[in-house]
């Protein structure tokens, strides 16, 4: 999750949080071998010049930079101090607000952005300015974390409960869209992308899984707004934070729903096509 801009949410999922480079390492750890796959389905050139979008702890960047060795890679954030250095030289660090900063028009081959858009009240508008900022012929490559609850757990589940209660605290105080990921695909369309073509992995959620502890570490950290707010007690937190951390407990609350499109190539007149969901494998 990046750093939204309110004092309060950089608190509790920012620098301030003495868990947040473990929070999102651990996401990062989740999350890479799907990411790396569907950028290695991409193709980029050697040469191509990449736009990693909240580049977080700097893994996708570094994997781009070995995949991209004559390219130039942008990774930006704002927060960068979880990057690492000693980033090869073809890396260029940007502290950058996607919402406001420029890029030249046609400046990216490929941009990617993962758990970003989701977050930001400005995601249409995001969109349309990635469109201007790719190459004709680029490729945007868009992954975000979606509320899947339709995986056997009860509507009580303390799990199922803390994903509803922190969706709604975030979509209510910052504007987070906790399904923005699904309507992704529409929106592309909207804005002049062709080839469009969508997935969804689950994650499994069980004891010593990167993806629970992370969630286990954003509830902790989450929890005094969620108490503060009503959208959970103190004994459904401390239930679900128990039910993170139980070894006989498997379950799939989260989906990362990835969705990979094109800008037109030149002369080419966008695509009435409209979007479809097939792996991004079988995509030409």
């Amino acid at each position: 999750m990046p750093t939204a801009p309110d004092s309060r949410y950089a608190d509790e999922l920012g620098r301030t949080n003495p868990s947040e480079t473990a929070r999102l390492r651990a996401l990062t750890d989740a999350l890479d071998a799907d990411t790396l796959r569907r950028l290695d389905a991409v193709g980029p050139a050697p040469g191509a010049r990449v736009l990693e979008v909240g580049a977080g702890t700097g893994t996708v960047a570094a994997w781009l930079a070995s995949r991209c060795p004559r390219g130039l890679i942008t990774a930006t954030d704002l927060d960068t101090t979880h990057l690492p250095t000693g980033l090869p030289g073809h890396v260029r660090v940007l502290r950058h607000d996607v919402t406001r900063d420029p890029f030249p028009a046609e400046s990216f081959d490929l941009i990617h952005a993962r758990c970003v858009l989701l977050h930001l009240p400005e995601r249409e508008r995001v969109v349309e300015r990635m469109r201007d900022w790719l190459a004709p012929g680029g490729t945007l490559l868009l992954e975000d974390v979606v509320h899947f609850p339709h995986t056997g757990l009860a509507p009580g589940d303390p799990v199922r409960r803390s994903v509803e209660g922190i969706c709604a605290l975030l979509a209510d105080s910052y504007g987070m869209e906790p399904d923005w990921g699904l309507r992704a695909p529409d929106v592309l369309h909207r804005y002049g992308y062709e080839q469009i073509a969508a997935e969804i992995a689950l994650p499994v959620f069980r004891k010593g899984a990167p993806i629970a502890d992370f969630w286990y570490r954003t509830v902790a950290a989450l929890a005094p707004r969620l108490r503060e707010s009503g959208c959970m007690t103190e004994a459904g937190i401390g239930s679900a934070l128990a039910a993170l951390r139980d070894p006989d407990r498997v379950s799939f609350p989260l989906g990362v729903h990835a969705v990979r499109a094109r800008r037109p190539p030149a002369a080419q007149a966008p695509s009435s096509e409209r979007p479809d969901r097939r792996h991004f494998d079988d995509m030409t």
